[in-house]
């Protein structure tokens, strides 16, 4: 009987160090702390170390789902689990689902090293207090960057575009020069900008005017009607993607194809879920 209790053992320990090893680790790294590009994953301490190490885990399973760890060897018979502290559960040790700490579901974060941003950033365009001068911005919304470091601004509550060059002093208007309105030589808090590098042309979110406008060397055309844009942006291939506030969604077309849309995100309903 006793050779056979040693053999049980043994071997539960050689599962425990395996489950061990496939989770998600995290050190020095406090109680339920971030540990993860995922902001639903902290840190939570093993039991057998006496340092800050723990399994880096989905910060809220179910309760009601955790066993108790063995309290003598403070361990796990369950498979796939391993022994942790979570006293926003229970006060005792708690055996942890594995499923929840693997990388896909709690990416390691990138080195800290990556994440610092240099503190002496320059400023590029505006600067100049808020205004309708050429060295001024009022609530910029959207900016497209070309491969020749100009900067497109959606200059919302100036209603026009402007384009600053590398290191310019001043930017200049290339579309909505013409008042605030609805004409098509207008805009009305426009929100995103984009350039389309192929033809050269400007491509706008028009917000207040629910359209999306294209701007070719001051000639304008409606290449989008009611729609509450906000931001858009445009791939290698052609396609517009406009996002709509009021439907809660992202949606694509095809220049020039603009009675053929395809939903690429949201199209749900309002929620905080991941669809």
């Amino acid at each position: 009987m006793t050779t056979i209790n040693i053999y049980c053992y043994v071997v539960f320990i050689l599962l425990s160090i395996t489950v061990q090893i496939k989770s998600q680790l995290c050190e020095n790294v406090a109680q339920y702390d971030r540990c993860s590009t995922n902001s639903a994953c902290g840190c939570f301490h093993r039991v057998v170390t006496s340092d800050d190490a723990g399994v880096c885990g989905f910060l809220w399973p179910t309760c009601s789902h955790l066993a108790p760890c063995n309290a003598s060897t403070n361990s796990c018979t369950q498979l796939n689990t391993v022994c942790v502290q979570h006293p926003r559960c229970y006060e005792l040790p708690l055996c942890y689902p594995i499923a929840l700490s693997k990388q896909n579901m709690c990416p390691p974060k990138t080195n800290k090293i990556n994440l610092k941003w240099k503190q002496n950033a320059i400023t590029v365009a505006g600067g100049n207090g808020y205004g309708e001068e050429l060295n001024q911005l009022n609530r910029p919304f959207g900016i497209f960057i070309d491969k020749k470091k100009n900067i497109f601004i959606a200059d919302m509550l100036n209603h026009r575009i402007v384009e600053w060059g590398y290191n310019a002093k001043e930017g200049q208007i290339i579309a909505g020069e013409n008042d605030t309105g609805d004409r098509i030589d207008q805009l009305n808090y426009p929100t995103g900008v984009t350039v389309d590098q192929q033809n050269h042309s400007i491509i706008i979110a028009d917000s207040a005017n629910r359209r999306v406008m294209q701007w070719v060397n001051q000639k304008q055309q409606i290449l989008i009607n009611n729609i509450d844009c906000n931001g858009l942006a445009m791939d290698k291939h052609g396609f517009i993607y406009v996002s709509d506030v009021a439907k809660n969604e992202v949606r694509r077309w095809k220049m020039g194809e603009y009675n053929e849309e395809i939903i690429v995100a949201g199209g749900n309903g309002q929620g905080d879920q991941l669809n």
